[in-house]
């Protein structure tokens, strides 16, 4: 309403019926006719000065709208692609926190027996030489990977969260970037009990596998269906899409770093091992099932952190909640 009234007062509109009115009057002034007639043209010519005005303004703001609308747009688009592609750098951080600790200990071992060997007096020039040179190799690899020795994830926070909320926001976070693919959203959500760990963590691991059900269908058109449901002390996601599927080669590797089948190469390859391994750090299950040609079926189980309060079971769809509670 405010901007209707901003609209009716704007400058061209106010310039327009002035400029009628300025016409009503030099046409009164000229015409013949009687009073009343002079009187019904002069506040035509300023209807229509008004009007012409108005459509003016009207017509300059909704090619600015349609320009912001694009602007957001291609915003929403850039964002969407960033945070893909943070997700990727924070999937190498995640790797790189679970490999160095292993890779520490071996270079120690390889620098102690290289040094011992080229200090054995039994062996040969040449190959105390050589174990010389290796314990140098390993001593300057070690003081190069130092850094990354030492870094680590921060530890993050856990609390009780609910996991259709989660994947609500991550399908919400890909809505546009599906939109722009011709690809839909089906969505049930049960009634499920709250589930513990980090849920910042597992939203990434959910936008993960989304944003790979998006992938896998690049020839525009398709459906991702999303569901979850209550099965005992499990609260269990369930995500499928109509894309190309894996083929079975591969399917066995999915899950192992550095992994992919994208053709561009422009993944770490790291999102799904990510994936699995924050959902063991709860003790929940990830499963994959895929046909080639038919599309591929995630199945995510998590256990309960508290059991359902008495008589809610069912379904809540449409959603009852659009934020999460964590």
């Amino acid at each position: 309403m405010a901007r209707t009234r901003a609209l009716s007062l704007s400058s061209p509109a106010l310039v327009g019926a002035a400029w009628g009115l300025l016409v009503a009057v030099a046409a009164a002034w000229m015409l013949p006719g009687g009073a009343p007639s002079k009187w019904l043209a002069a506040a035509a010519c300023g209807t229509t000065g008004y009007l012409l005005g108005l459509a003016r303004e009207a017509g300059r703001r909704l090619h600015d709208d349609a320009e912001s609308l694009m602007r957001l747009r291609q915003e929403l688009r850039l964002s969407q692609e960033h945070m893909i592609a943070t997700g990727s750098f924070r999937s190498l951080g995640a790797w790189l926190d679970s490999t160095m600790e292993g890779l520490r200990q071996p270079l120690r071992e390889l620098a102690s027996e290289s040094k011992m060997l080229a200090s054995d007096l039994a062996l040969a020039d040449a190959t105390r030489h050589a174990a010389g040179r290796l314990a140098e190799h390993a001593g300057e690899i070690g003081r190069i990977l130092g850094p990354l020795a030492t870094y680590s994830l921060t530890t993050p926070s856990k609390a009780p969260f609910n996991l259709n909320n989660l994947l609500r926001e991550a399908i919400d976070l890909c809505r546009h970037r599906a939109g722009e693919r011709a690809i839909h959203f089906e969505e049930r959500y049960a009634i499920v009990p709250p589930v513990f760990g980090p849920a910042g963590r597992v939203q990434s691991a959910l936008l993960n596998i989304i944003v790979n059900a998006i992938e896998a269908m690049p020839h525009a058109g398709g459906t991702v269906t999303v569901g979850t449901f209550h099965e005992g002390e499990r609260v269990v996601a369930r995500l499928s899409d109509s894309g190309i599927g894996v083929r079975p080669e591969h399917l066995r590797k999915v899950f192992e770093p550095f992994f992919t089948t994208k053709p561009d190469r422009s993944a770490a390859g790291l999102g799904l091992w990510e994936t699995r391994e924050t959902l063991d750090r709860i003790g929940a299950n990830i499963g994959i099932k895929s046909i080639p040609l038919q599309g591929t079926e995630v199945t995510l189980s998590f256990p309960q952190s508290a059991p359902l309060a008495a008589g809610r079971t069912g379904v809540e769809h449409p959603p009852e909640l659009r934020q999460n509670t964590a």
